[in-house]
């Protein structure tokens, strides 16, 4: 709002009031939205930091698993082996709230159809490499979470931050640069009206008397 497309009335400075009220209290509402956001942010930062070091660890033990089975059984019969295994995967997504933002809540479901094959004949690094990779699997689900969760609050900060710039720097600065204005033009409004109305009285008051003394 530029002041000089202001029209400075009573009526003017009475709504702009409100308005600067009402700005206000946004602010004050977005910045306590932002703060909590950002703690929120930061927490997300250091879980999926440390999910991330977790998966990524764990998906070097299965491999690891996955390679002394394989150097135990053979490529054929690790092959042969892995047609035996069913394991049946679904993804149960809910959401959270958090100052308005949705975030994923995602659990990665297992379904173990055992026994997959006669373990006499395989070796206990199978067992060990599936424990492993379905502990991963899980794992993964957790950290599409965290990250999804992190881009989601990551962009409503942002957001929020534009909004409380925009009321700190332009809107409420405008409001009240207004409202000085139309103060300032109403009181100079009413000083001239009233230097008017004392011009008019006393020229009044001139006649009056040149008309008592002619009389």
């Amino acid at each position: 709002m530029a002041r000089y497309n202001v029209v400075p009335t009573k009526t003017n400075l009475m709504r702009i009031r409100r308005d600067l009220s009402f700005a206000r209290e946004g602010y004050d509402l977005l910045e306590q939205k932002k703060q909590i956001l950002i703690v929120e942010l930061l927490g997300l930062v250091d879980k999926t930091a440390d999910i991330q070091e977790q998966v990524e660890k764990e998906l070097a033990e299965s491999y690891k698993a996955l390679d002394n089975a394989i150097l135990s059984m053979g490529v054929n019969s690790m092959e042969d082996v892995s047609y035996s295994v069913t394991i049946d995967t679904d993804l149960d997504i809910g959401m959270r709230r958090v100052m308005g933002v949705n975030l994923p809540q995602v659990k990665v479901l297992l379904y173990d159809k055992k026994p997959y094959f006669s373990v006499g004949n395989t070796s206990v690094w199978i067992d060990e490499t599936i424990h492993r990779f379905k502990q991963t699997l899980q794992d993964l689900g957790h950290l599409a979470e965290m990250r999804m969760s992190l881009m989601r609050i990551a962009r409503e900060v942002k957001k929020t931050i534009r909004r409380v710039n925009a009321l700190e720097k332009i809107a409420i600065p405008d409001y009240v640069e207004s409202i000085g204005y139309i103060e300032s033009s109403l009181e100079e409004t009413e000083r001239e009206t009233f230097a008017t109305l004392k011009l008019v009285k006393e020229r009044l008051e001139k006649k009056r008397g040149a008309r008592h003394g002619i009389n």
